[in-house]
């Protein structure tokens, strides 16, 4: 898609690729672990969240994805938490069921991150 209305950007070069092209209107999720600047955009809705302190506060900084997809969902009030953590239960393997819990955590406090910031 040539100007999405939605990205995740975990770092500087995906930030300002993605800034660059994000749909007029659209909503950026940053990690702000990985990014040291402010958006030059106006037109769109950024949303800065210190993705890898918060995986790192969970105990594994691979979770940080799981926040940033969090994050996100905070701006598509069509698809609930409940809905992404029963689509990873019916896609992970049996093996990595284990994982889940924290998984779910990361979800919500990148969720609940994002909402308590102003826009």
């Amino acid at each position: 898609m040539k100007n999405p209305p939605l990205a995740i950007a975990l770092n500087l070069p995906s930030f300002d690729k993605y800034e660059e092209v994000l749909a007029h209107s659209g909503t950026l999720i940053v990690n702000q672990s990985m990014v040291d600047r402010a958006a030059k955009r106006t037109d769109i809705t950024v949303i800065f969240v210190r993705c890898n302190e918060i995986a790192e506060e969970l105990g594994d900084k691979r979770l940080m994805n799981m926040v940033a997809v969090g994050a996100l969902l905070s701006a598509l009030p069509e698809i609930s938490i409940k809905d992404v953590e029963k689509a990873l239960d019916g896609h992970l393997p049996e093996r990595h069921k284990h994982l889940l819990p924290k998984n779910y955590e990361a979800l919500r406090r990148g969720y609940e991150t994002a909402q308590q910031l102003p826009v």
